[in-house]
């Protein structure tokens, strides 16, 4: 499950967005913070691996 790291055009907000194993990246990105719908995910940190994913391996207890 790759975690987004996502800022927001409009208020420069910078939050994570996850996407679960099996489904499509959003074509919208809704902000958090201020509901805009003119956020992007940061290219370089597009795929960010789920935090504690590395722990147990094959995905953490919390998403199964």
């Amino acid at each position: 499950m790759p975690v987004y790291v996502i800022h927001c055009q409009n208020c420069r907000h910078v939050f994570q967005g996850m996407v679960f194993a099996g489904s499509q990246e959003p074509k919208i990105w809704v902000c958090s913070k201020c509901g805009g719908r003119n956020a992007k995910p940061y290219p370089e940190q597009k795929s960010v691996s789920h935090p504690l994913e590395d722990q147990h391996g094959s995905g953490c207890p919390c998403c199964r």
